[in-house]
């Protein structure tokens, strides 16, 4: 029953977590919130993975400024204590209950993560099929490219293209 009552908190606090932030704080804040809780998991009897100092520099701007860090903190098991988050020793609900954020937890972010990337990469594919455009304009890649990079429009471009050139016409070839 732990598990299934925490489950809307915790999926409440990622939804935070990831609506509120950018995603270079979001990666920094999963980052460290997955070692916090994977310690926990791995070493469950160390009292110094079960607590966190929330006036802890380091934590403090890595987790705890990132909206959503602390509710899931608190979603995760954990319980304030004055300056301190600790999870309750000895507990196997909370034990377990932790075991599960960190599931979740990794699977929010892998799933955060592929979104960015391929936001990022659809952003590139975008920028190239514009440029690819724009050569178009010139004729093509062989025509345009150093028209695209040395204009910044292609009236630009086009009105230096119907200009006469200011050299003289070649010679014609001796015979």
């Amino acid at each position: 029953m732990a598990e299934g009552s925490s489950a809307e908190p915790l999926q409440l606090a990622l939804a935070e977590l990831k609506g509120q932030n950018g995603w270079p704080a979001q990666e920094t804040c999963y980052s460290t919130l997955l070692k916090l809780l994977q310690n926990v998991v791995d070493k469950p009897e160390e009292p110094k993975f079960r607590s966190i100092k929330a006036t802890n520099a380091t934590i403090k701007a890595k987790v705890l400024d990132c909206a959503g860090a602390r509710a899931f903190l608190l979603a995760a098991g954990f319980a304030e204590d004055g300056d301190l988050l600790t999870l309750p020793s000895g507990d196997d609900a909370a034990q377990a209950n932790c075991g599960a954020a960190l599931a979740a937890l990794k699977s929010h972010a892998n799933d955060c993560s592929d979104a960015y990337f391929r936001e990022v990469r659809d952003a590139k594919i975008t920028q190239a099929k514009a440029d690819e455009a724009k050569l178009n304009e010139f004729g093509g890649f062989s025509r345009g490219l150093h028209n695209l990079r040395s204009s910044s429009s292609g009236k630009d471009a086009e009105a230096a293209a119907s200009q006469p050139s200011p050299l003289p016409p070649p010679p014609p070839p001796a015979s």
